[in-house]
């Protein structure tokens, strides 16, 4: 943990100095465009009154050779800086893609734990064995609570990363990814909803007398089988492009 915060500052730092270069040299671009104005009016007065220009001339090459030097190097450094902008931008994108992936992952075991849940009870009612509804309610609980700390702890680190992606997005507006970054991976309009994995167990939720069926349970599994399919496609998708755009 010390060692990527060490890390994230000087990489923080580097940023920062570059940014500085770059100011500098803007600044001394325009004072070297100042006086080579002041020179050629100088070498038009000198040319005007016929008096030798050979001085004035150099002088006036020599200035020109700086600025030239100076816009080198601004578009050097600017285009450093640039890169080392887009590898931020890229940095916050894949960890937030990570923790996505993290939480799909564990979405995927607690449905499979489901499913056998459920396939356990139906083939114990085919075997005509005693299971209540209070059993199911039971067993299908279990599974959510083992699952609910290591959920809301991805689903909090998914947020985290949501709002630091966003905050390096709008801090690099101006690169030409940003725009489609932000269209790839839809963020303005980031639906944590899709997430919440027990907003579509509400069947298994629901604290009331309504026995709780076969049906029941197997429409819990199948919208969050759905839920998970068309994220888990959307995260594949999102990974390619992001791939290409790096590429690019």
């Amino acid at each position: 943990m010390q060692l990527t915060q060490a890390l994230q500052i000087k990489e923080n730092k580097i940023d920062e100095l570059e940014q500085k270069l770059i100011n500098l040299d803007y600044e001394r671009i325009k004072k070297l465009k100042k006086e080579l104005n002041e020179i050629e009016k100088k070498l038009l007065n000198i040319l005007s009154s016929g008096k030798n220009t050979s001085m004035i001339h150099k002088e006036k090459d020599d200035k020109q050779k700086e600025m030239n030097e100076f816009k080198q190097e601004l578009s050097r450094t600017s285009a450093s800086y640039n890169i080392n902008r887009k590898k931020i931008v890229f940095k916050h994108t894949n960890n937030f893609l990570k923790v996505k992936g993290d939480f799909l992952s564990l979405q995927e075991e607690v449905i499979e734990k489901l499913q056998n849940c459920y396939d356990y009870l139906e083939s114990s009612i085919n075997k005509e064995k005693n299971i209540t509804s209070s059993t199911r309610k039971i067993k299908i609980s279990n599974i959510l609570i083992k699952y609910n700390d290591e959920l809301l702890q991805l689903k909090f680190k998914l947020n985290e990363n949501y709002y630091s992606l966003k905050n390096i997005v709008q801090e690099n507006k101006e690169l030409e990814i940003i725009l489609i970054i932000e269209n790839i991976l839809k963020l303005n309009s980031f639906n944590f909803d899709r997430y919440k994995i027990f907003k579509f167990t509400t069947n298994s939720q629901k604290e009331t007398r309504i026995q709780l069926n076969s049906n029941m349970m197997a429409e819990d599994i199948n919208l969050l089988k759905k839920n998970l399919d068309e994220l888990k496609l959307e995260l594949k998708q999102e990974k390619e492009e992001l791939k290409n755009l790096a590429a690019v």
